[in-house]
């Protein structure tokens, strides 16, 4: 975030559930019709929340009747069209000039948490606490976690910015599970419509413990995403709006304030390994194979991205076509197949890529190498405008010399 732009801390606090989408949705490329939601928005969900909130305050000769009015007016809004994974000139989004990785706040005391990857386990002698295993590399023998043992699991977990608290990424969340019967519009079933969602919703837990205090009150957490915009907008009109988001349009209350921070900027001593220097990822990032080997070893988890390509011409978001898009759409290209077809424009949806997910942890030797992976992470800029494609440095507790 730079400082000589103005930026706002955009909090996403769910009404009570909340589900968002992954590979696996009802379609008819998942027939067992067992699907759960993730536990975070994709960071293209927060792109079009923030841009469909800057349209409905943009006025009505912008925006009305819940659709485009003037598409030039929109486009110095929010752009001329959504995030394309393979764009290769850089891309615009009117007034958003970037937005951070989703992280979390607990609203009872203020703490800021951002993920620090599965390389923690609970300590023997006490459930509720964690200890980070750090990377052993001896001379002449593979790298390995120390202390790791194969029949104990190992926690993905999240540390606050302020008291440097370490909590299991699950233990935020609790699952909401739905099951039931699909019917069609005449009330008859198929065999294929029996399904079983789960949603998930915040955990309000208190903390336990000799030295937690058991007449605190309970956590209280939401989602947050830092928005950093080229020009002043009207942000006490976003403030405590109900909004819907994710698959099922689940409500969120959303404050709007202006506050700047930056993530990526020190992490508490607890997250540091012992001698080797960490880069982990404060969000989903695409990233070479050839940047990947440099790293001494890593602690991953692999994901399925793709993402709905439209524009601002763009008039039905339920017609989409069954073609995924190689190549960015502009607004000659749906113009063109408006004239082609004619009928609305069908919304696409991209290729799939894989990104590697928010957590992963990579070691480097020494801190040049560190620097020079999250250095090229950034230089994918769409991502990295958009909040993927961003990570932390952590330096070692002993630096080997």
């Amino acid at each position: 975030m730079r400082n000589n732009m103005p930026t706002y801390l955009v909090r996403l606090t769910p009404i009570d559930k909340f589900f968002f989408g992954q590979k696996k949705t009802f379609g008819n490329d998942n027939a067992n019709y067992f699907v759960h939601s993730s536990y975070f928005p994709q960071q293209t969900t927060l792109l079009g929340l923030l841009r469909y909130q800057l349209l409905q305050i943009a006025g009505n000769n912008v925006f009305k009747d819940n659709k485009i009015a003037k598409p030039r007016l929109a486009e110095q809004e929010i752009g001329s069209q959504s995030f394309t994974p393979f764009a290769t000139e850089r891309l615009r989004f009117g007034k958003i000039e970037s937005i951070s990785p989703v992280f979390i706040i607990d609203r009872a005391t203020g703490e800021r948490f951002i993920p620090m990857g599965k390389r923690y386990k609970e300590k023997e002698e006490e459930k509720t606490s964690y200890e980070l295993l750090s990377l052993s590399c001896e001379e002449g023998c593979p790298p390995i976690l120390e202390k790791y043992d194969a029949k104990v699991k190992l926690k993905s977990c999240w540390v606050s910015l302020e008291k440097g608290t370490i909590i299991p990424e699950e233990k935020f969340f609790t699952p909401d599970e739905r099951t039931g019967i699909r019917k069609d519009y005449e009330g008859s079933t198929q065999d294929d419509s029996f399904f079983r969602q789960t949603f998930y919703k915040f955990n309000k837990f208190i903390d336990e413990g000799e030295d937690k205090n058991p007449h605190s009150d309970p956590h209280d957490f939401y989602f947050a995403t830092l928005l950093e915009t080229n020009s002043e907008i009207k942000f006490p009109a976003l403030d405590k709006r109900i909004v819907y988001l994710g698959g099922e349009r689940q409500p969120f209350v959303m404050e709007v304030s202006e506050e700047s921070f930056d993530l990526s900027k020190a992490a508490p001593p607890s997250t540091s390994d012992k001698q080797h220097y960490t880069v982990v990822l404060l969000s989903d990032a695409l990233i070479k194979p050839e940047q990947v080997s440099k790293a001494t070893f890593g602690i991953t988890t692999l994901k399925d991205f793709a993402c709905l390509l439209t524009n601002i011409d763009t008039k039905k978001y339920y017609n989409m076509t069954k073609n995924r898009a190689s190549k960015p759409r502009t607004s000659e290209d749906v113009i063109a197949e408006k004239k082609q077809n004619e009928c609305e424009p069908e919304v696409a949806l991209s290729y799939e890529q894989e990104l590697y997910a928010a957590g992963s942890v990579f070691y480097f030797k020494c801190e040049q190498e560190a620097e020079d992976f999250r250095e090229a992470l950034k230089s994918n800029i769409n991502f990295h405008t958009i909040g993927y494609n961003h990570a932390i440095v952590i330096d070692p507790l002993q630096p080997e010399k």
